[in-house]
């Protein structure tokens, strides 16, 4: 479901996105969950690249984990990068119920592909 990105550094999780399943899900969270342990708040940068619909689709696995695990980590900063409409419109819903939901970084902001290095930059600002 994902990859961890070689600019995973400290506080910063970087993953590239594809197929969303329920083993990947509570993989990633375990891996979120051990961050904000060590660091108290992470940033998370997520790529995205080629989403179809059917890509979209399958990331509803990740309702149950939300909500089982959304209040086990805290996202300070959380950057999407994508080249499609079905990941921008993931991004759109999720910025939606932030204010309702478990999993609601501090901060969000969807970013091309070809604005990866300002995604990047944008989470390693110290504030």
């Amino acid at each position: 479901m994902f990859e961890v990105l070689d600019e995973t550094n400290e506080n910063i999780i970087a993953i590239r996105v594809g197929r969303g399943t329920r083993a990947g899900y509570q993989e990633l969270y375990s891996l979120l969950v051990e961050k904000s342990d060590q660091y108290e708040h992470i940033h998370v940068y997520e790529e995205v690249p080629n989403w179809t619909f059917r890509t979209f689709l399958t990331h509803l696995h990740g309702v149950v984990p939300d909500l089982r695990y959304g209040s086990d980590f805290d996202i300070a900063r959380y950057a999407a990068v994508g080249d499609s409409r079905w990941a921008k419109l993931l991004f759109d819903w999720w910025r939606a119920i932030r204010p309702i939901w478990p999993v609601s970084p501090d901060k969000m902001r969807y970013f091309d592909v070809t604005e990866r290095g300002r995604a990047l930059d944008w989470l390693r600002e110290k504030v």
